[in-house]
């Protein structure tokens, strides 16, 4: 059973505003939270659930953090720091109520959403020492408190694609939660590459490691650096096997088809 808890009216007394004379003296900031539980009845037992407790006092640690300009910077640090520490999706509002308005007023506030987005990525290496590289890059990802329930596909051997790289693949997929915006996951890609020495030479080139985002929930995204769902992942076998081991019903988002649909297509096509 999906659920809901709620927390309102956390108090905190602070200095924060754009105006000088706001992070001279002390002012009152109240924030509410809602956390969306995907499991309600997990049995009388406060591990199961999310501690409120816990969430309210990173409500109240961020709300009394060094001054900032914004009420939005403090609802999306509440939010994310409760969505990161209980892996649920959230959200903030805070309110500051003596806001300097030159109006007649009961209020003012601002909510922001942190959502996690079901993702997939596919990995490739085929230079030197393959499966370290995708244990690393893997390792890495499970370590960013940003992503959740990461799953990993076999490690399969694949011959070159694109007819430039010289030397046998090792390929895997992996699926997961994760807070980042998709261009926050890109560049979380490219670190991931830089951090495995990776050399852009040549298009479809050898290389050290390949990270490559698949899908990112069922978004479409099609800009100068940034396609998703990839773009050519259906003609490839190296994807859509390890893919299908660990995500089979995932629907691509243009061709309504699952990945088992789309790996099984290929098969035929390939034949």
């Amino acid at each position: 059973m999906k659920g809901r808890i709620n927390l309102t009216g956390i108090k905190v007394m602070a200095s924060h505003g754009v105006f000088s004379e706001e992070k001279a003296s002390l002012h009152p900031f109240i924030a509410d939270a809602e956390l969306y539980i995907d499991e309600l009845e997990r049995g009388d037992d406060l591990a199961g659930t999310c501690d409120y407790g816990t969430a309210a006092e990173i409500i109240v640690r961020e709300l009394s953090a060094p001054s900032v300009d914004l009420i939005e910077t403090l609802a999306s640090r509440a939010a994310r720091g409760i969505a990161v520490t209980f892996g649920c999706d959230c959200s903030v509002t805070v309110h500051k109520p003596e806001a300097p308005l030159s109006v007649q007023f009961s209020d003012v506030s601002v909510t922001a959403r942190a959502r996690f987005t079901r993702v997939c990525l596919g990995l490739g290496s085929n230079m030197g020492d393959r499966k370290k590289y995708l244990d690393e890059a893997v390792e890495c990802i499970r370590a960013d408190e940003e992503n959740k329930d990461v799953r990993v596909s076999s490690y399969m051997p694949s011959a070159p694609y694109g007819g430039v790289a010289d030397g046998e693949f090792l390929n895997a997929c992996l699926i997961m939660r994760t807070l980042k915006s998709p261009h926050e996951l890109l560049d979380m890609c490219a670190n991931l590459e830089g951090a495995a020495g990776r050399v852009r030479k040549e298009h479809w080139g050898n290389r050290t490691l390949d990270v490559d985002i698949l899908f990112y929930g069922d978004e479409i995204i099609g800009e100068e650096k940034l396609t998703v769902p990839h773009i050519d992942m259906c003609n490839r076998e190296f994807v859509l096997a390890p893919l299908c081991e660990i995500a089979p019903g995932y629907v691509h988002p243009v061709y309504k088809k699952t990945v088992k649909d789309l790996l099984a297509e290929l098969k035929r096509r390939g034949r």
